[in-house]
């Protein structure tokens, strides 16, 4: 969007030797406003033929609007509504989500639900969502479509750095119950992970605890566009342990996905690499 031009204001001021001398004063130049947030995803059922990808706009409130639903290719369209999405409720398909009616234009009179959490991150956050396709209103059948990391760009800089104490919690495992742990911490404006303990979910032992902020390892190798933070602490086996995190994460009431890495005895001992779904922020 263009800024505004600058406005001259001119006083007239008279000189000691009664000579009249303008004055120019130049206002500043108007902030630019950020660009609208937007969002992508992409999912599918296992086959080609099911795959699917959502984009749209969100508003400040995370209400989808402008969104089009496509099958990869270009031209493929085959829904596109103009305005916002119809609010239906919370989600049936995804405990704490809620649910948006986007369908818009198509062919076939086919209906497309999407489920997102209710709270979205901004510029270069990732956020897991769920389409559903009803065909033809649901005669033809219908898919429950998952999607994961999909995309946030844009939006005011509060939503990627978010003010005021925020805390986290993230379980996940590995197919056995041995294996389960809860991550929880706190995050600062730069969600920057401190006061991480992780604990043995099933018995309830905490296995390391770290007061101080984590440590930034870098760009994760483990989960493409996440950022790896060395949040090891005291822990009596001299255990390591990586926590995996979008760069951006949403605000109070949202979620996102985490991958937890183990190295037992710094690695001498095998490692694991846990995923975490659903992490919230409170």
């Amino acid at each position: 969007m263009p800024t505004r031009p600058f406005r001259r204001l001119t006083l007239v001021l008279t000189t000691a030797l009664g000579m009249v001398a303008p004055l120019v004063l130049t206002a500043a130049p108007a902030q630019a406003a950020a660009p609208p947030r937007s969002f992508s995803c992409s999912g599918g059922l296992g086959e080609p033929f099911t795959v699917r990808t959502v984009s749209g706009l969100l508003t400040a409130g995370t209400v989808p609007y402008n969104v089009i639903v496509a099958l990869p290719g270009p031209g493929a369209v085959v829904s596109n509504r103009t305005g916002k999405a119809a609010l239906v409720g919370p989600s049936w398909l995804h405990a704490g989500y809620t649910e948006w009616d986007v369908t818009g234009h198509t062919q076939n009179g086919d209906l497309y639900h999407l489920n997102l959490p209710p709270v979205l991150p901004g510029n270069g956050g990732f956020f897991d969502a769920d389409l559903e396709i009803d065909f033809a209103g649901g005669a033809d059948g219908n898919w429950q479509i998952p999607m994961f990391d999909c995309t946030v760009t844009g939006g005011p800089a509060r939503l990627s750095t978010p003010s005021g104490p925020r805390s986290f919690s993230c379980t996940g495992g590995l197919g056995e119950a041995f294996t389960i742990r809860t991550v929880t911490g706190q995050l600062n404006q730069r969600n920057r992970p401190s006061g991480v303990v992780v604990t043995q979910t099933q018995s309830g032992v905490v296995e390391s605890t770290r007061a101080r902020l984590a440590s930034l390892v870098g760009p994760s190798w483990l989960h493409a566009g996440f950022t790896e933070w060395d949040v090891t602490g005291h822990n009596p086996n001299g255990d390591l342990y990586r926590l995996n995190l979008p760069p951006v994460l949403p605000p109070l009431g949202g979620y996102f996905d985490a991958d937890l890495e183990i190295d037992f005895a710094g690695g001498a001992n095998g490692n694991w690499q846990i995923p975490m779904f659903d992490c919230t922020v409170a």
